[in-house]
């Protein structure tokens, strides 16, 4: 089963960690790491390795990032540049609840696909109104 770490400015990833909690309970081999506004970017990079090394039991580690090219994005950059060819770690960017669920649910049997968490995220993103006008 793949490790989920989820990284973010400030509190968000502790938040949506907490949040799957109502859903799926406690779960193994996930973690958030939260980079704060006086952090270092080199000491959050060995946060991030310890973390990721902590929740790979072998099967490698999906890592969410709140944003593309923000802070944590760019330490898992750095960190993936050291072994691009390696698959152990995939990284996705634009972190929100949906995406989260779908790997929780998905991630025991092994279905998850990049696409499907992209997407999970991405149709989680509606205009309510929009989206009653459309039902009516």
């Amino acid at each position: 089963m793949k490790g989920i770490l989820l990284t973010s400015h400030g509190p968000m990833a502790q938040g949506i960690l907490e949040t799957s909690k109502l859903f799926f309970g406690e779960q193994e081999q996930i973690k958030a790491c939260c980079l704060d506004a006086n952090d270092n970017p080199d000491d959050f990079i060995e946060v991030l390795k310890s973390a990721i090394d902590e929740i790979d039991t072998g099967d490698g580690v999906i890592v969410f990032c709140d944003m593309l090219f923000g802070s944590p994005c760019n330490c898992m950059a750095r960190i993936l540049g050291e072994d691009l060819q390696s698959d152990r770690i995939q990284v996705l960017t634009g972190l929100n609840l949906p995406m989260i669920l779908q790997v929780l649910a998905t991630r025991e049997a092994g279905t998850e696909t990049v696409e499907e968490l992209l997407n999970a995220g991405k149709d989680g993103v509606s205009d309510l109104r929009a989206v009653i006008m459309a039902n009516m």
